[in-house]
């Protein structure tokens, strides 16, 4: 059964992308696909429609529990450690100073790690708003 995005898309939650500053790209096909993004002065998840990669232009932002906000930020953290910043903005949307301390033995390692890593579904939490890039 497929389910209607526009039961979760609705006007009254549409924002300006302008209202939204990345924090953490977790993964990216083309553009960001799921990750971390400042939204009202808080750290939400964001995430695309699967059947949409790799042309994904429409954004669910989802609140998380703390527990999840809390691994998807060590996350964040462990990345930046083992690959790189490249991928990280802090709380005005700007890059990250680059890490030089990350090699390419560290990388492989994270990502040989990250193998049963499933995208979030904009279906998986609730969605407090939506926008378009």
């Amino acid at each position: 059964m497929n389910k209607d995005r526009n039961q979760i898309l609705l006007d009254s939650l549409k924002v300006d992308q302008t209202e939204i500053k990345w924090c953490f790209i977790a993964n990216y096909y083309d553009g960001p696909i799921s990750g971390l993004l400042h939204f009202e002065k808080a750290i939400y998840r964001f995430c695309c429609f699967e059947e949409d990669i790799p042309e994904q232009h429409v954004y669910v932002i989802q609140k998380l529990t703390l527990s999840e906000l809390n691994r998807e930020l060590e996350d964040k953290v462990k990345f930046e450690n083992m690959v790189g910043t490249h991928n990280s903005f802090d709380e005005n949307g700007q890059p990250l100073p680059k890490n030089t301390n990350a090699t390419k033995q560290s990388a492989k390692q994270y990502y040989d790690e990250q193998t049963k890593f499933k995208n979030p579904s904009p279906w998986d939490q609730q969605v407090v708003a939506w926008f378009t890039l």
